[in-house]
């Protein structure tokens, strides 16, 4: 009975109903979700790589969940007609040693949302403040839009909202206080409809004032190649999530390309004496 319970988690599992998709994994697998031809996903409404359970429509946390499951896989798939992701510890973490794992997803998909994001931009201003100005354009639904910040690029936090106007053409800012913690700062909109919808726009970067060593890296997420951006030449380690150390690099002053193409997806970070780095392999 074992076997052929393992076996059937192992299967890959996708459901439709209405504007609803779900994938299912064991450790090991790859879900993938994809909506209908003009269509993109939305929202992650459910996500637990651990030992979640139920049926898509009522899946349900269980003893076992990796806290960060939804946040990774929103930056997997939010956005895109069709994305994959793997069910593993070096994409997730390992949320309870020993316990053999599985991933279980529930997305919601629609066609793009009427808005169309013109220009994103950042800025910064006196006071240690950073001027967010946006044009958007075709709104006919849209109701708001909330403004995150990520100290990584990974990891994003709502620091405030702004409401739409929700027709026509518009321009709007937002001004948002930086602490001095850290070289870079990062800043998204989420676009949200007045059903719920929602969608990201791209991701813009603003330096901040560090006397440290500064310490970057483009695109955030990546599929093979990154630049790595320092302002020191210095010894580096880049590590998975488990602390397992992935390959040593010596940085120098200035850019430099990294292949990362044949890295296993998940989260790395790039570590040196004075400070850290995280980024995505998709």
């Amino acid at each position: 009975m074992k076997n052929i319970f393992t076996l059937i988690i192992l299967a890959f599992s996708f459901f439709a109903n209405a504007q609803v998709i779900c994938g299912t994994a064991g450790e090991g697998g790859v879900v993938t979700l994809t909506a209908p031809a003009g269509n993109v996903i939305t929202s992650i409404e459910f996500a637990s790589y651990g030992t979640p359970d139920g049926v898509c429509g009522s899946f349900t946390l269980g003893a076992c969940h990796a806290a960060n499951s939804q946040t990774i896989c929103e930056g997997v798939f939010v956005g895109q007609n069709s994305a994959s992701i793997n069910a593993s510890n070096g994409v997730f973490g390992d949320p309870c040693g020993g316990t053999v794992k599985r991933l279980y997803i529930q997305a919601t998909y629609s066609s793009t949302l009427p808005l169309t994001l013109i220009s994103f931009t950042a800025k910064k201003i006196d006071g240690g403040k950073v001027k967010l100005d946006w044009l958007s354009d075709n709104e006919i639904n849209t109701s708001h839009f909330i403004i995150e910040r990520s100290n990584d690029g990974v990891l994003f936090e709502a620091e405030g909202s702004v409401p739409a106007t929700g027709i026509g053409r518009n321009n709007y800012s937002f001004t948002n206080i930086i602490p001095g913690i850290v070289p870079t700062y990062y800043y998204r909109l989420k676009m949200v409809d007045r059903d719920g919808k929602y969608y990201y726009s791209n991701i813009v970067r603003i330096n901040n004032n560090f006397t440290g060593i500064k310490l970057s890296v483009f695109p955030n997420p990546a599929n093979a190649l990154i630049t790595i951006i320092s302002n020191k030449q210095q010894e580096a380690f880049i590590t998975n999530t488990t602390g397992q150390r992935i390959k040593k690099i010596n940085l120098i002053n200035g850019n430099q390309t990294l292949n990362v193409a044949a890295w296993n997806p998940g989260i790395y970070i790039i570590k040196t004496e004075e400070g850290f780095m995280k980024f995505i392999k998709m």
